[in-house]
């Protein structure tokens, strides 16, 4: 039998109260879709199962988790059955009474994502007006009852200009600044959700400081030249899942079916039908036994240690599992071109 996980993620919700340009669960916060989401009572049968199974690490996410509207409830048993419980929101429905709430009981973390720093780009991203107001009135009241925040953002085109701005920001309320830049497909397979993406180059000089913080360089420690036999070589195996999928985590969405990650789609078992025991050993029995074609390019791929591809999004946007996708190839190959300064045989076309 595979080792149970430790760790799950469970989406209670897909509903949100704003509608972010980026979102890949957005297509699901409709009317029609709440009414597929889990009874109260059966989120309390998973979470004894996964109490059983010995996981340790919660984390309530949605959607927009806080909106649930047995969500208090649903915090309070995921705590008395000894999780430690992680929460993501957008702030924006951070009230005086939820902050009142979760400062009771605190999570272990409560992470919230910042998608700018002036009304015109925040509102922009979540397509909804007032909201950065509404989001700046949420981390006053998180910061005022000592709430453990994280605060996330999402580099992309629109706050593109003014990440400095965000970093200015998140730094002068002691926090660290770490955007990340991966914007998957939608759940439903559109693709929109990508056009927002950075461009392959600018995620690369973002990721080595230089895209934020050019006027610093001088200031900040030589990169070291690396050979290129450090990571310019190869895969030794033929795995189709190279990450961390199927070893101690499990994303378990509003409607009961369980995924190894976020961005994975498939393989995926509907915990309404079959115990969270059977659904994870099935899981990892496919994960683990999915394989690269000899012929495809991603298995013999030199860069693939810098690829943030996975098979999930190679469907949706290339068509298959085991298809390149343009766009992180090109990220990836930038990376190598930096590391190495340029002296990489390996290139990109």
């Amino acid at each position: 039998m595979s080792p149970l996980p430790t760790r799950a993620q469970f989406e209670i919700t897909y509903r949100c109260n704003i509608h972010c340009v980026h979102c890949y669960t957005d297509p699901f916060n409709t009317p029609g879709q709440v009414r597929r989401e889990l009874a109260f009572e059966e989120i309390l049968r998973i979470f004894d199962e996964l109490r059983e199974a010995g996981v340790l690490w919660m984390l309530l996410t949605g959607g927009e988790a806080v909106v649930h509207p047995r969500f208090k409830e649903i915090y309070r048993e995921a705590k008395t059955r000894g999780f430690i419980v992680s929460l993501f929101s957008n702030g924006t429905t951070i009230t005086d009474d939820m902050a009142d709430f979760l400062a009771s009981d605190p999570p272990f973390q409560l992470e919230v994502s910042c998608h700018g720093a002036t009304n015109s780009v925040f509102d922009q991203i979540t397509q909804i007006p007032g909201s950065f107001l509404r989001f700046q009135e949420g981390i006053r009241r998180i910061l005022a009852r000592g709430l453990p925040l994280k605060i996330k953002t999402k580099a992309m085109k629109e706050n593109r200009h003014e990440l400095m701005k965000i970093k200015e920001f998140i730094e002068g309320l002691g926090l660290d600044f770490n955007p990340n830049t991966t914007i998957q497909p939608r759940l439903n397979g559109d693709l929109s959700s990508t056009d927002h993406r950075l461009l392959p180059d600018e995620i690369v000089e973002l990721e080595f400081g230089n895209f934020l913080d050019a006027e610093e360089k001088a200031c900040s420690p030589k990169e070291e030249k690396h050979s290129s036999e450090t990571f310019l070589q190869p895969p030794s195996h033929d795995r189709l899942f190279r990450c961390g999928c199927g070893t101690n985590a499990v994303v378990i969405n509003p409607y009961g079916v369980v995924r190894s990650c976020t961005f994975t789609t498939r393989p995926a078992f509907d915990l309404k039908e079959m115990t969270l025991q059977s659904a994870w050993e099935k899981l990892v029995h496919e994960i683990r036994n999915a394989r690269y074609a000899p012929e495809v390019p991603c298995r013999v791929c030199p860069v693939y240690l810098l690829c943030g591809k996975n098979p999930a999004m190679a469907v949706h946007e290339a068509g298959s599992v085991q298809a390149p996708v343009e766009h992180f190839c090109g990220v990836a190959y930038g990376k190598a071109e930096r590391l190495t300064k340029g002296s990489s045989s390996v290139v990109y076309s």
